[in-house]
């Protein structure tokens, strides 16, 4: 790993990280239904990753940034794939960035840019296998674009508010569903062109209100809302999860006893307001 950072300016930095990775798998050994399961995997990875860094006053700053990253196939994804099928392989990504935020006594507020790129992205398809452990497949060509919002406010001495939300889209180009048919004993193939992928919802938000009437306690009401999310990658709503927005409240409460340096409780009152949702499917 090496980093390098250049100042062409006072406000104005420019950065390189470069990493290099080596990563073995090695296998051996018979899985419960008697198939052999050695095999050997080596993979070499450069990830490089450059930047331009601007501080246009001590309050604000932005950035933009490309890099390159590269994941390989973790021992459940070689030993849970069909043998007899196509066989995993590790995901490259393009990753592009680009973020502003601004900061005062009173204020914070930011937002990030991305677009992600991938080739033979690792993602979930929505199948188990025989231990319910998730199973994850390689697709040719998928992307995750979006954008995120960040801001907090200090309403109050004692009252803060803090919310963040992320829009995206999130896309396999061009998908081939396989459909066991058990009438043939053998599989359907339907080819279903751009779908969103499995559990990436397009909207993510938290907001998180804080409020400390004491020294030493504060009581938070703490939000989320997710919305729909397919359990597979057909994009069909028979197949997915309801959007929901669920409530907790967590009450902290802090001392310094002479005794020790900090005593502290926490009370935790999850979906306050008795939300019926589902998670995962």
């Amino acid at each position: 790993y090496a980093k390098y950072n250049y100042s062409l300016t006072e406000k104005i930095n420019l950065y390189a990280d470069l990493q290099y990775r080596n990563i073995n798998h090695s296998i051996g050994g018979i899985d419960d239904d008697l198939r052999d399961l050695t095999q050997d995997h080596d993979y070499d990875f450069f990830n490089p990753k450059l930047g331009l860094f601007y501080q246009p006053s001590s309050k604000s700053k932005a950035y933009i940034s490309w890099a390159v990253g590269h994941r390989e196939p973790n021992r459940s994804n070689f030993t849970d794939t069909d043998p007899n099928g196509k066989q995993p392989t590790f995901e490259s990504l393009n990753d592009f960035e680009a973020g502003y935020s601004v900061t005062t006594n009173r204020i914070s507020a930011g937002t990030n840019i991305y677009f992600m790129l991938y080739d033979d992205q690792l993602i979930l398809t929505g199948e188990i296998n025989d231990v319910g452990s998730a199973i994850m497949t390689n697709v040719d060509k998928s992307y995750r674009a979006g954008i995120e919002l960040m801001a907090g406010a200090k309403i109050l001495p004692t009252l803060t508010w803090d919310i963040n939300a992320t829009f995206s889209n999130n896309k396999i180009l061009d998908f081939t569903e396989y459909v066991d048919n058990w009438d043939t004993w053998g599989q359907d193939t339907f080819m279903l062109g751009a779908t969103t992928i499995a559990f990436s919802p397009s909207v993510v938000a938290n907001s998180t209100i804080s409020y400390e009437p004491l020294t030493g306690l504060n009581i938070a009401l703490i939000s989320q809302f997710v919305s729909r999310q397919y359990i597979d990658n057909s994009s069909n709503d028979n197949r997915s999860i309801d959007p929901y927005f669920v409530n907790n409240l967590k009450v902290s409460y802090s001392f310094n006893p002479k005794a020790v340096k900090e005593v502290q409780f926490h009370l935790l009152i999850s979906n306050l307001l008795n939300e019926q949702y589902e998670t995962n499917a």
